[in-house]
């Protein structure tokens, strides 16, 4: 058995472990694992080594530790099995939950069967599941388990522990989970592996529990020497790590084998010169959108050669996502897919021995991508819309993070200084303090109820946390244009100063290259010191030194080097570098908190990249050559910057000025008033008035509808594409309707449907020209007007 598990058995350490305890046959029908105990301890030994754990025992304590014996170990002898494990999982027990144990238990026997089970979970003659241990209440147990098995490893593990500021629930947590997982498994603590805490994990979370002190325990336990070959985090652990080319293709079921070889071959060769997000990407657009499709569709394909038809169908098919939606980076698909073509052809005349199999006709001809100038030329006029929305609201998102974090700041103040139980005032509103209580993502929470809303309860730490953070992300997002990733590298050693000729230093903010090899280098005007100062004051240790973390990339899938992290903070009982997701869920809920909205009432959310495009519109605009604002940007084309900036028509604005002010010299002056506060509501109410059913109404401004409402009639009903089919319900509809007509010999009603039918029939013209005008790329800005 020794040599089976990898390990010498080991000698019994005193009378109480006699030399029948040998480890147990697994009971691998029953869910058993073959692990050393005392499953087939006898009876007799088993009695005696429970009075060894009892220290200095009074008459009573012995007593009624016997009786507990004698019920669990009567109540298990009774079922077959070689030992007591194979009893307890024959019992059916461990699947059972709060209703284990014979049938027709009362309280007070529920209860001493509770404790003799305990005692033999300790000698290790038992090990239960987890579900089984979450369920079931077994106090002091996981104690005096500590206590009798592995007690030095235990000791260095509370030891670790414990010097951890501020992780005394965590810890306590910790050392229980760690002691369910050698019950259940039968390990060893320095035998746990990755695959254990994995285990634990699913189980817990099968249950409905959380797991929050799962990662400390895994530290603690790498800590004292456990996990030898595992990360030093479960993050480390966790994280998925870069696929090979192989690997990425095979994600995808490919029936030919040589199609796969050469897929597998060209990632190979694409891997040199591209990043890992984009290899992913291009791996994806091959194996999963353009192969894996074709064989779906056409089964037994095994020549790149694809015939025109297959080749057409497949485009068609492209230019759809599963749900019927359009894709919009169809043009992409093309662009990876045509590449993958010219670049075997290529090679095949570089290296015919070992591509010139694989040359064939490329599919994708310049027709097919030649609309793709015109979804860039799309796609940066809705970004440029969007940053021209987002600008003129800056400044109440800005002042909406200030005023959070300003008042934050003060309701955890006089929270501290409040005793638990006790009200206090906070910037003028009433709050009662309710203590320290557990919180999932911390050890402990300090929470306040506002007066005004007692069913409201919030974290003041967390709070203000949050909002300092909030606040933070946005000065140094609005202020630099970084990326997510290049603000989230940022460090202590980002901060550089240089000593202009005249002898000024100058403060610089060196950003980490992200997305190209360029490292910009952004001169820091004195706000932006501000802002960097306060947060490194915020986040240095009791040493006066940032912490070194290191930074998991979610494009590369690496963990980069220990560095001192700005942007850092307490999650998890653990400093980390806060997440891109959690930069984007700060940002929205402050835009949420702070109700901003559009001209017509729709929400607005920022974005990260956002603030980069204000940026470089900002710096532009006002007045900094873009050549200058691409360094800055750190772009290496300046059409990529010229796409950034939502450059404003100064000139046609400037134009257009000038003849209105020549206009109103021949005008009388009575008609260039100030608008009333009605007059304006009203002219701007009335653009969020031409949304319609089928479409866009438009009618002049200040015209009232002609057609009351009837816009399948009306010539000024610009029809969207995407309301055809409430059109073609509206057709059928009134079809009915005109036949109830003509059988009921209304006649007025008949000739009034015939005219909505023709209008109805115009407005399917009308779609079928805009939808012709859209593929043949014309007339998109009409279909915009």
């Amino acid at each position: 058995m020794a040599a089976r598990h990898g390990r010498t058995a080991r000698t019994p350490a005193s009378v109480r472990d006699p030399a029948v305890l040998v480890g147990p046959r697994p009971s691998e029908q029953l869910g058993g694992r073959p692990t050393p105990g005392r499953e087939k301890a006898s009876r007799a030994a088993l009695v005696e080594l429970a009075r060894g754990l009892l220290v200095e025992p009074t008459a009573q304590q012995r007593s009624r530790q016997d009786r507990a014996m004698t019920r669990v170990l009567d109540w298990l002898g009774e079922l077959p099995g070689e030992d007591w494990q194979d009893r307890w999982l024959l019992s059916g027990s461990d699947t059972l939950g709060k209703q284990w144990g014979p049938p027709g238990l009362s309280p007070s026997q529920r209860c001493r069967l509770t404790a003799g089970l305990g005692v033999l979970i300790v000698l290790r003659a038992v090990r239960p599941s987890y579900a089984w241990l979450c369920g079931s209440r077994l106090l002091g147990v996981y104690d005096a388990y500590r206590r009798h098995n592995q007690a030095e490893v235990f000791a260095q593990l509370q030891d670790r522990a414990d010097g951890r500021e501020g992780c005394d629930e965590h810890a306590a947590e910790a050392l229980n989970l760690l002691t369910r997982m050698v019950i259940v498994t039968g390990k060893d603590l320095l035998d746990l592996q990755v695959e254990d805490f994995e285990e634990y994990a699913a189980a817990r979370r099968a249950s409905g529990r959380t797991v929050a002190s799962l990662p400390f325990a895994y530290e603690i336990l790498h800590a004292v020497g456990g996990l030898k070959d595992a990360p030093p985090t479960l993050r480390h652990a966790r994280a998925p790590g870069q696929l090979t080319p192989a690997e990425l293709i095979d994600r995808y079921p490919i029936a030919h084998r040589e199609i796969r070889d050469v897929l597998v071959h060209y990632v190979a060769e694409r891997a040199a010169v591209l990043d890992y997000g984009s290899l992913v990407n291009q791996a994806h657009t091959l194996a999963g959108l353009f192969w894996t499709d074709l064989e779906r569709h056409h089964r037994g394909i095994s020549s790149l050669h694809l015939p025109d038809t297959v080749a057409q169908a497949w485009k068609q098919r492209a230019r759809v996502l599963p749900d019927g939606r359009p894709r919009r980076n169809s043009h992409n698909v093309f662009l990876t897919v045509r590449s993958f073509y010219l670049d075997l052809l290529q090679w095949s005349l570089e290296d015919p021995a070992r591509w010139s199999r694989w040359a064939a006709p490329c599919p994708i001809s310049e027709a097919d991508i030649r609309g793709y100038l015109k979804e860039t030329r799309h796609r940066q006029a809705r970004m440029q819309q969007r940053t021209r929305t987002l600008i003129p609201v800056v400044p109440r998102l800005v002042a909406a993070a200030e005023e959070r974090l300003r008042h934050a700041e003060l309701i955890l103040v006089a929270a501290r200084a409040t005793p638990p139980g006790q009200e206090f005032t906070a910037d003028g509103l009433q709050y009662r303090r309710t203590g320290r209580a557990r919180s999932h993502w911390r050890p402990t929470a300090l929470f306040v109820t506002p007066a005004a809303e007692p069913e409201t309860r919030f974290d003041a730490e967390c709070e203000e946390s949050n909002a300092f953070w909030t606040w933070a992300v946005i000065e140094v997002l609005r202020r630099t244009g970084a990326r997510v990733e290049e603000l989230l590298e940022l460090t202590h050693l980002s901060l550089r100063q240089y000593q202009a000729p005249t002898g000024e230093l100058v403060p610089l903010l060196q950003i980490s290259p992200s997305k190209t090899d360029r490292e910009p280098v952004i001169p820091a005007d004195p706000d932006l010191v501000a802002v960097l100062a306060r947060i490194i004051r915020r986040i240095k240790g009791a040493d006066g030194r940032v912490p070194l973390l290191s930074r998991y990339d979610g494009y590369e899938r690496v963990f980069g080097p220990p560095l001192p992290h700005l942007f850092q903070r307490i999650s998890q009982h653990r400093l980390q570098v806060i997440s891109p997701n959690r930069v984007r869920e700060m940002l929205t809920e402050l835009a949420e908190r702070a109700d901003i909205v559009d001209v017509d009432g729709t929400g607005l959310r920022f974005t990260p990249h956002d603030f980069r495009r204000i940026f470089s519109t900002e710096t532009v605009n006002g007045g900094l050559p873009i050549h200058i604002a691409a360094k800055v940007l750190g772009h290496l084309d300046l059409n990529t910057t010229q796409g950034y900036v939502a450059v404003y028509p100064e000139e046609v604005i400037r134009h257009y000025r000038h003849f209105v002010d020549q206009r109103r010299t021949t005008r009388p002056s009575e008609e260039y008033r100030d608008p009333t506060a009605a007059e304006w509501a009203d002219f701007r109410d009335h653009f969020g008035l031409r949304k319609v059913a089928l479409g866009t109404c438009d009618r002049p401004y200040g015209t009232p509808c002609q057609h009351e409402h009837a816009c399948v009639r009306c010539p000024m009903l610009r029809l969207d594409l995407a309301q055809v089919p409430r059109l073609l319900e509206i057709e059928a509809n009134t079809s009915e309707r005109l036949e109830e007509a003509h059988r009921m010999e209304w006649l007025g009603e008949v000739a009034a449907l015939k005219e909505s039918l023709r209008h109805i029939a115009e407005k399917k013209k009308q779609a079928d020209r805009l939808r012709w005008q859209a593929e043949q790329g014309e007339g998109g800005a009409g279909a915009l007007s």
